[in-house]
């Protein structure tokens, strides 16, 4: 599936499936990101938020190993 020429409202989070590198400006640099009222109910489901070092786009990653939600 193609999901990079759809343009996502911005309540909705995006999320990094496979690669982790970001879609806007490439980069593989990221930092965990600010927690947000929905993150909560994201780390459920193991999404993390991280944030571009370079563009500073937020978006949600799958975490396999157990990392605190902070």
């Amino acid at each position: 599936m193609n999901f990079s020429s759809r343009t996502w409202p911005d309540w909705v989070p995006r999320m990094l499936w496979i690669r982790r590198e970001c879609p806007r400006c490439n980069s593989l640099k990221f930092k965990s990101a600010e927690l947000r009222p929905i993150d909560g109910l994201l780390s459920m489901f193991a999404l993390r938020p991280v944030r571009c070092m370079f563009c500073w786009r937020r978006y949600y990653w799958f975490t396999f190993h157990g990392a605190p939600a902070q």
